[in-house]
């Protein structure tokens, strides 16, 4: 009698030895801490899938034009594309970003690939934001919600926020970043690390790439840069960007609104004349006419323990589970996979096993990437015997992971281990010669 009281009042089931199977009814409030793209995407997921009472609280005051512009690729590239048509927003985002067909990669001034490559939509991040936000319903984002501390109980988590208000919840999603307040409460000494990379962005309204996505690794001497270049849409039209990553010792900031100047950039692009032979016209016109300019410090976490609370009514999603670095193009398309993961296993698992697939699915592949990322940015900051290997390897390597992973994902992972160890032996070996 006791157990079928308590399956009422909280929605619980509960299996032969007795032990909670906490199952969501449609009715029970969700709440989602953190209104970026990871956050908006899960909750337009979970009204679409019947839920009633899904909040989502952002401490923003209104929506913010922060960062530059993201990739929407195929699912054949490991890309968001399908949650997107999963949302039915695919025509929406249509309507003013176009894709980018084309990728042109370069080394010191020498081609590498230049091919045909459809890479998705490109979009800036404050629009598919303001997608996601007006495809909502009414009064779902709260803004200017700051959490100050939270509560788990066994049936429900407690929130508390900055403005005094308390707020009870039988789910709580952690979407609020790399920064996340819930994940340093949950797991305490497993935030952000630098990396030892920093990015500049130069974002400048308008046309200036004569194609697609242009990739230049230029090394010379002790140094290692690369400039990536792309087009991306707004509301407003055409956004053409282009990032320069380099090696640092030195801590910069990660806040989104972190600026820098023109001319701490120029250095590259000298860099470029001595090395790549010449700059493009195309590049210097974007730099000089840029209307955003910022700086970055790259920032990760470590893999956690885990992405769940000790009462499995608390789950990280996003950048607050798997911070990565960004040269792979994947960080806010991870966070729309993860959304469209756990928004699926909480339709047909209880509670506990539902966060328990999400995380098995999600977890191993987000650190996965992570992984990835940060060597990118170690192979594209490259110099020395390190970017010799890098050049002589890479055109090798690529075809046959590709041909492996039709046979054999375990040997193409492999594989990429295998030259990942090769690359860092180099950079040891550079080191110790310089």
């Amino acid at each position: 009698i006791l157990l079928l009281k308590t399956q009422l009042r909280t929605g619980e089931t509960w299996n032969k030895a007795g032990e909670s199977m906490a199952e969501l009814q449609k009715n029970m409030r969700i709440a989602i801490v953190g209104g970026g793209i990871g956050g908006l995407t899960l909750a337009n997921l979970l009204q679409m899938d019947g839920w009633h009472e899904v909040k989502v609280f952002e401490r923003w005051e209104e929506m913010k034009n922060r960062g530059g512009h993201i990739s929407i690729m195929p699912a054949s590239l490991g890309g968001a594309f399908p949650v997107l048509q999963a949302l039915g927003l695919e025509e929406e985002v249509a309507a003013f970003a176009g894709s980018v067909p084309h990728f042109k990669s370069l080394v010191n001034g020498q081609v590498v690939t230049d091919t045909e490559l459809s890479l998705g939509p490109r979009v800036m991040r404050e629009a598919l934001q303001q997608v996601l936000f007006n495809n909502l319903k009414e009064n779902t984002v709260l803004f200017g919600k700051s959490l100050s501390d939270f509560e788990e109980f066994g049936d429900h988590v407690e929130l508390r926020f900055d403005d005094g208000s308390v707020e009870d919840f039988e789910l709580v999603v952690a979407a609020d970043g790399i920064n996340s307040s819930i994940a340093g409460k949950l797991f305490p000494g497993s935030g952000k690390q630098f990396s030892g990379f920093v990015s500049y962005m130069c974002l400048a309204k308008g046309a200036y790439l004569e194609k697609g996505f242009y990739d230049h690794h230029v090394h010379g001497g002790s140094q290692g840069f690369c400039i990536r270049a792309v087009p991306g849409w707004g509301f407003d039209g055409r956004w053409d960007m282009a990032g320069f990553t380099v090696r640092s010792s030195n801590l910069a900031s990660s806040a989104w609104d972190s600026e820098c100047t023109k001319e701490e950039i120029r250095p590259l692009l000298e860099s470029m004349e001595e090395h790549a032979g010449g700059c493009p016209d195309w590049l210097r016109k974007l730099v000089d006419d840029s209307e955003r300019v910022m700086k970055w410090g790259i920032y990760e976490h470590a893999a956690k323990p885990s992405w769940i609370s000790p009462k499995s009514r608390m789950v990280l999603l996003g950048d607050a589970a798997h911070a990565m670095a960004p040269y792979l193009g994947k960080g806010a398309q991870a966070a729309m996979i993860d959304a469209q993961v756990l928004a699926q296993q909480l339709l047909e698992k209880p509670l506990s096993d539902a966060l328990a697939a999400y995380e098995s699915q999600r977890k191993p592949a987000c650190e996965a990437i992570a992984k990835h990322a940060h060597f990118e940015g170690l192979s594209i900051t490259s110099f020395g015997l390190a970017a010799a290997y890098r050049s002589t390897t890479k055109g090798l390597v690529a075809p046959a992971h590709n041909a492996m992973q039709r046979h054999s994902e375990r040997c193409a992972e492999a594989l990429i281990e295998a030259w990942q160890l090769g690359h860092h032996a180099s950079e040891r070996l550079s080191t110790l010669l310089s």
